[in-house]
């Protein structure tokens, strides 16, 4: 496994988490908003207001760590959605490592 196969494999593990941590609080407000009929002014004894602030500098964190993030680690150059890319589109770099055989 090459270095740029290296960084790529630990770019790749951070962006899933990144993922996961931005899916968190969507479940949770969904959940919780479920629970409560009618119209919502708060959530957990908390308005809906700092929900909805806490909800968009989340999407913010995630979008610039995952900008900053998701990239090829030989060019540079931002890689699309996918999280299993062979080569980079615009180097051409290896990326994903495939032990022989499989």
């Amino acid at each position: 496994m090459s270095r740029i196969q290296r960084e790529f494999s630990a770019r790749r593990g951070r962006q899933i988490l990144i993922t996961a941590l931005f899916m968190i609080p969507v479940v949770v407000v969904a959940i919780l908003r479920r629970n409560q009929p009618g119209p919502v002014t708060s959530l957990m004894g908390v308005s809906i207001r700092w929900w909805l602030i806490a909800f968009f500098v989340v999407i913010l964190v995630a979008v610039v760590a995952s900008q900053l993030n998701w990239r090829c680690p030989a060019c540079g150059s931002p890689l699309s959605r996918r999280l299993n890319h062979e080569f980079c589109p615009k180097c051409g770099a290896a990326l994903f490592y495939r032990p022989r055989g499989q």
